[in-house]
């Protein structure tokens, strides 16, 4: 059925029985392709999801109901499995790398009291596509400026085809947030406050571009992304002026901040949120594969996983904070703090405040594993050791490691992370419902950051305090292990 509340998730519940796999693959098959799913990722989903169901009722039969969902959201199709019963089914998590395809995406997550959410992820199209959403396209040679006036505008329901024939015009098909080509699709996201757009309008009031915020339900920063620009008009600074009207509207919706994930490849993108006042606040090393980037672009990172900048703006003046800093980042965190005009005071540092951690991990569909701390408790070393286990049984190239910044637990899981191989990565603002991140992450393979195309002399000295602090945890992992054997 479909929920009313949410008008684009499906959902089903059943027994979990082992000869229910092939109902809950024709269930997520109908279901995603309702809302639209291409066929070659409508079976790729459908059969992740029996292979998990197979997976999670062989190992823990039982007559309890439960949940599957089918939603689609920001350029991927999720199938959900609610699971009652956490202690049962967080053992269950390494078999399902055996089941699923390698290019599965998966997360698990702990719910309520004592349940546990499975989730499939599948991208909307193709990983040699997909890159297009992730970045303004590169500068081409600029057309003689066209005259008139252009103003930065909030779209009408009846733009809705005039921005998807902009997007048409500068990428084809080959777009991986499909709505855009469908405007009725484009537009209820509008509606629902997933999607907050602008557009720029030639003299004649066309759409000549196209910049939106991406939201998730409930989200207090949003992604910019959707950006796009007629060829004849670029050389105008239009996505700066776009992301100053977007600044303006974002706190109207509740929003304290905006991000983009600019690439490594080539520095268009970077200069363009360093004119829009975005500083650099973490480097994603090895967040996709070496081939999820524009086809038409050299690629002098070629023979690795590429990398992404984040950068980030509040759009609200922000509220002082009070942070946990492990001693090897201090200096570091207090840095970032200030390019995002930021008062902090560092706390000492007491242990864990609460009697246990609530953790969850994801691994999507490009070998990008997620580990995440809600709250840290006092085994959160163990528990740490277990999730690193769990995805990279899911097939984990390069993993996340995050946790509430002013988690008293901080300094003592950051120790044990170090000991696992984990390095600096830096910091998520507002990310956890107005609260801050700490970012940590980990590297299964060689990456060689003296490749990556870096703007500003502070992006370049982050990345080379980075380097430094992947040397100083490989050798405290090496020292561990070598005191383990």
């Amino acid at each position: 059925m479909t929920s009313p509340s949410h008008p684009r998730l499906c959902e089903l519940q059943l027994m979990l029985d082992p000869g229910r796999s092939e109902l809950v693959r024709a269930f997520v098959r109908e279901a995603a392709l309702s809302e639209g799913v291409p066929t070659a990722c409508v079976s790729r989903i459908a059969d992740d999801s029996a292979a998990a169901w197979l997976a999670l009722a062989t190992a823990t039969p039982g007559d309890e109901r439960v949940h599957v969902a089918v939603s689609v959201s920001r350029g991927e199709v999720m199938a959900k499995i609610l699971l009652p019963g956490h202690s049962r089914f967080a053992n269950a998590v390494a078999s399902l790398g055996g089941r699923l395809r390698p290019d599965a995406g998966i997360s698990c997550r702990e719910c309520g009291i004592d349940s546990w959410e499975v989730s499939l992820h599948r991208s909307l199209t193709d990983l040699t596509e997909a890159h297009h959403a992730l970045s303004e396209p590169p500068a081409e040679p600029a057309a003689p400026p066209i005259t008139g006036d252009i103003r930065i505008d909030l779209p009408e329901k009846g733009d809705a085809p005039a921005i998807a024939r902009c997007f048409l015009a500068v990428y084809g098909h080959h777009y991986v947030h499909a709505e855009v080509f469908a405007p009725h699709r484009y537009w209820a996201r509008v509606e629902n406050g997933e999607l907050i757009p602008v557009v720029a309008r030639g003299g004649n009031g066309e759409v000549i571009g196209h910049l939106a915020l991406e939201r998730e339900s409930g989200a207090v920063v949003a992604e910019r992304g959707e950006a796009v620009v007629l060829p004849a008009y670029r050389g105008q600074h239009l996505l700066e002026r776009m992301t100053e009207r977007l600044s303006a509207e974002a706190p109207k919706r509740g929003l304290q901040g905006i991000y983009a994930e600019p690439l490594t490849i080539h520095t268009f993108s970077q200069r363009n949120d360093e004119r829009a006042g975005m500083p650099v606040c973490a480097v994603l090393l090895g967040a996709n594969p070496e081939d999820f980037r524009p086809k038409d672009i050299a690629c002098p990172t070629a023979g690795q996983r590429q990398s992404y900048l984040r950068t980030f703006r509040f759009v609200q003046p922000p509220a002082a904070r009070a942070i946990q800093a492990p001693a090897p980042y201090r200096e570091m965190l207090l840095k970032i703090y200030e390019s995002l005009g930021v008062t902090v005071t560092v706390a000492a540092a007491s242990g864990a405040a609460v009697p246990e951690s609530r953790t969850g991990i994801r691994v999507n569909d490009r070998g990008y594993g997620v580990i995440q701390f809600e709250r840290i408790g006092p085994n959160a070393a163990i528990e740490l050791d277990q999730a690193l286990r769990d995805v990279c049984a899911l097939r984990a190239q390069s993993v996340q490691l995050s946790a509430p910044i002013a988690d008293p637990g901080l300094v003592a899981l950051t120790e044990a992370a170090r000991g696992l191989g984990f390095f600096f990565c830096g910091v998520g603002p507002a990310f956890a419902d107005g609260a801050d991140l700490f970012l940590l992450q980990r590297l299964s393979e060689p990456l060689d950051t003296g490749k990556l195309q870096l703007f500003t002399e502070k992006t370049k000295e982050l990345v080379a305090f980075i380097d430094r602090d992947r040397s100083a945890s490989m050798q405290a992992s090496n020292s561990r292990s070598g005191a383990a054997s």
